[in-house]
């Protein structure tokens, strides 16, 4: 049987497998952040300083977008969506729901890593192929405001992090290459400088295949690994 979500992986568990569940997971951790990347764009043709990502620019909110980026700050926008699913994970498995107050902000990463903590759960849950495209979804359309296509910086796929836990497992997240600054793991903050780019490329899962055949070592958006 396949994957539910991502239809291409053969599933020993579960309804979504470890690539889609990492990726989930990498996506709910990234919302608090990406959430507050809107707000430069709230106010429709305004100027405004941007301070995302470490970088100052005066950024211009084009028109069209001001609507939706209302929608996804609102309360029932990106917030929502997230309080929903943690409710409805929650329920699943007969836990009391969380009430929601305090700031916006706050309630954001407060579902976001509550849904999280059950990441194990969901990647065996009936609904959790739902609940990723929904995520996938959302991600997709903060980046369409907060990146528009020709803004966007291209980036060149490092791997996946290699970083091993207390208990043995591998992080697995992926990693993008910046030339000028090493590469942290978003996950698990793990630092990977430019002169240690080549001990992790040769780590990479299935990279004994992928030097057989350069083709194998790709993510799933088929982007080749950075040499």
């Amino acid at each position: 049987m396949l994957c539910t979500l991502c239809k291409e992986h053969v599933l020993q568990y579960g309804t979504i497998c470890p690539a889609c569940t990492r990726d989930l997971q990498d996506r709910l951790a990234s919302l608090p952040r990406l959430w507050a990347s809107l707000e430069p764009w709230l106010i429709p043709a305004g100027r405004g300083l941007s301070q995302y990502g470490g970088r100052t620019a005066m950024v211009e909110a084009p028109l069209p977008l001001a609507g939706e980026v209302l929608d996804l700050r609102s309360a029932g926008g990106i917030v929502g969506i997230l309080e929903d699913w943690h409710d409805a994970v929650r329920i699943s498995r007969d836990l009391d729901t969380q009430p929601r107050t305090g700031a916006l902000a706050h309630r954001v990463t407060t579902a976001a890593w509550g849904l999280i903590h059950h990441i194990y759960y969901i990647a065996l849950w009936d609904q959790a192929p739902v609940l990723g495209a929904e995520i996938r979804d959302l991600i997709d359309r903060i980046r369409r405001v907060a990146e528009p296509e020709e803004e966007r910086p291209e980036r060149t796929l490092l791997g996946r992090c290699i970083a091993v836990d207390l208990l043995g497992t591998v992080c697995g997240s992926v990693l993008y290459a910046d030339m000028s600054k090493p590469v942290q793991c978003g996950w698990c903050l793990c630092v990977y400088p430019p002169d240690s780019w080549l001990a992790l490329r040769a780590f990479q899962p299935g990279r004994r295949a992928a030097d057989e055949d350069p083709n194998e070592l790709t993510d799933h958006g088929g982007e080749m690994i950075a040499a």
